[in-house]
């Protein structure tokens, strides 16, 4: 009896109806400063993890400060607010199906109020779980380390700093505004380290390094079809023959690639019109 009972939850999850947000976009975009990096996503319908470092002074953990894990971000910013967005993460991205992203376990980040009891619950928790021998720890004691780790890389502060990718400086931030979401995989079944921080973060050159030698890898990737793909957006006219070029090389028939190519939008004539 239990087990049918069972057989019907996954049953009624599975066949759950997608429902739109009325407030935020109902589109995850991701974001990046060049239109080289769409060539690879757009060609292999691939979207690859990358090692990202976080600052989390704000969880007041002892003794940690900085945490680097792979992870792919998005945000679902509607249309008429993507300007500011686009002026600090770059002018070239692709937009897809909300029902796509959480379909594979993209999850929107928890911003925290660095004031709040939550922090100073998790701030205890996770210390006491650092303090736990890793030798003598208990299969309890192991998941519940591991749980909280999982779910501080879905943790992001209300505001603070950050880099500008296209200026490079350091500016404050209401993170709020980024509406981010996240794709989190788990590396460690292909040898890599999960997390890095602090003294164990690598210099920048490395992580890009190890960053680089996941692009591909169907474990560290989002795997999409083109009919999820609503937008390819791309910052100039100058722009639009390479991006014709990269559709074109494709193996697909005339009739998609046309369909691909209805998708494209030049932000610099058509931004102002939303």
């Amino acid at each position: 009896m239990e087990k049918n009972v069972d057989l019907g939850i996954v049953n009624q999850v599975e066949k759950e109806k997608h429902i739109a947000s009325t407030i935020q976009a109902d589109t995850l975009f991701y974001f990046c400063e060049k239109l080289d990096y769409l060539e690879i996503p757009i060609k292999n319908r691939l979207i690859s993890a990358r090692y990202c470092e976080e600052n989390i002074e704000y969880l007041k953990i002892p003794n940690i400060k900085r945490i680097a894990y792979p992870m792919k971000c998005f945000c679902d910013i509607n249309m008429h607010r993507l300007a500011k967005h686009l002026a600090g993460y770059g002018s070239y991205g692709i937009a897809l199906k909300k029902e796509w992203g959480m379909k594979n376990k993209i999850q929107p980040v928890q911003y925290i109020n660095p004031a709040s009891t939550l922090i100073e619950d998790f701030s205890k928790a996770f210390s006491n779980a650092l303090k736990i021998d890793k030798k003598s720890q208990t299969d309890n004691e192991k998941m519940m380390k591991s749980y909280l780790l999982h779910q501080m890389m879905y943790f992001k502060p209300y505001s603070g700093m950050a880099k500008n990718k296209k200026t490079g400086e350091e500016e404050e931030k209401c993170f709020t505004d980024e509406c981010e979401w996240r794709f989190v995989p788990n590396v460690s079944c292909l040898g890599y380290s999960q997390v890095y921080y602090d003294e164990t973060i690598l210099k920048d050159g490395d992580l890009r390094e190890i960053s680089n030698s996941l692009q591909g890898k169907p474990e560290a990737s989002l795997k999409f079809d083109y009919e999820d793909l609503k937008y390819i957006i791309i910052k100039s006219e100058d722009d639009l023959k390479k991006i014709m070029k990269i559709i074109n090389e494709i193996k697909i028939t005339q009739e998609e690639k046309n369909l691909l190519i209805s998708k494209i939008i030049i932000w610099e004539l058509s931004g102002g019109d939303f």
